[in-house]
């Protein structure tokens, strides 16, 4: 360990010279250099006004350290103006760039807070060899090699910055997503993907999830959204381990809900009974249990819509039961399926790829 007086170099203006000159040369944006800054010295080390006159001086080639910075007594800085017109300006900025600016004052970090922000996408696609972070349209894709996140070959921007990125977003008081999608890799990197969990704030506003995880993720994830804010869900996995999601406010208070799950036959039908959306992929399908599908979901009244995929379809000894047929002219077959006692009806749409869907009418 080193024996380094950190407290001392932060009265050595040469020393904190040449971090922003180290900041400079990472090519990132100034709102980024001067957190890692921070991060590095201490949020009292230098403010962000005279860290952005250096910045500058350096990026436009001035590299003199004897330069003395004379500051006159009527200098107009930004965060001198009134509170409302730095309102009105913040509100111009992208969100993304609002969390950078929070970063850089206690004064823009009051007024980022005042202003609500929107998101209109948030998705992790996390995979054994590839991460990637979409905010809004803007990509930040990492390669993965031995476990190191390496972006754009540079192993300087790895993970610690990719989840720093994801937390920065996140980092808002009055803070919306549209669309939340979180796609991780079920028995890979544990320990990484608990991290990246332990960035999410404890109340987010999220309209629409997609949750692909362990269960035991998916259970974390919801739990830190508003109830009474998320629109739409969808989740991943066993229903038998998922309950306790089903059993949520957050579940039983959004509009739309979908699980999507793979199982090895159809004889785990039954656990989908009762749910209005859901996509099943098994490898192999009784057709008699395709058709108990569908008697029950027809009994359940919130049902809405269904997709079955099945690897092998077996027809032995298959029971009676009322469809009516009704052959596309793509070869598909379409059947129709009165719901007893009602004027609705299942519509069933089965194609030459083992897939039906079934949509209630």
């Amino acid at each position: 360990m080193h024996k380094v007086p950190l407290e001392s170099l932060k009265t050595n203006t040469n020393y904190l010279k040449s971090c922003i000159l180290y900041e400079v040369l990472s090519g990132k944006p100034i709102f980024d250099c001067y957190r890692l800054f921070c991060e590095r010295n201490g949020d009292d080390a230098m403010g962000y006004v005279d860290f952005e006159y250096w910045f500058y001086r350096f990026y436009n080639g001035d590299v003199d350290f004897t330069h003395e910075r004379r500051t006159e007594a009527n200098q107009k800085v930004l965060s001198g103006l009134p509170a409302e017109l730095l309102v009105k300006i913040t509100g111009y900025v992208n969100p993304e760039d609002r969390g950078n600016l929070r970063l850089t004052s206690k004064i823009f970090k009051a007024i980022v807070d005042m202003i609500g922000v929107t998101f209109k996408q948030i998705i992790v696609e996390w995979t054994e060899n590839f991460f990637r972070l979409q905010i809004n349209e803007n990509c930040f894709d990492y390669l993965i090699y031995f476990g190191h996140f390496i972006r754009n070959g540079n192993p300087a921007d790895g993970q610690e910055a990719a989840f720093g990125r994801f937390a920065q977003v996140l980092n808002h008081r009055k803070l919306l997503i549209n669309r939340l999608a979180l796609k991780l890799p079920f028995d890979a990197f544990p320990e990484k993907r608990e991290q990246l969990l332990k960035c999410l704030p404890h109340s987010l506003g999220v309209k629409s999830a997609i949750i692909q995880a362990s269960a035991d993720e998916t259970l974390t994830v919801v739990y830190h959204m508003k109830p009474g804010v998320l629109n739409g869900i969808l989740v991943t996995g066993c229903p038998q381990e998922l309950a306790p999601i089903f059993e949520s406010e957050h579940w039983k208070q959004a509009e739309e809900t979908n699980v999507v799950s793979a199982q090895n036959t159809s004889e785990y039908f039954p656990m989908f009974y009762n749910f209005p959306c859901f996509h099943i992929r098994v490898n192999s399908m009784v057709l008699n249990d395709l058709h108990h599908l569908i008697a029950n979901v027809a009994r359940n009244p919130s049902f809405q819509f269904c997709m079955v995929k099945a690897g092998n379809v077996s027809s032995w000894f298959v029971e009676p039961f009322p469809l009516e047929e009704r052959r596309e002219n793509d070869g598909s077959v379409t059947h129709r399926y009165q719901i007893p006692d009602s004027s609705h009806y299942l519509e069933i749409h089965s194609g030459n790829d083992s897939v039906y869907t079934i949509r209630r009418h």
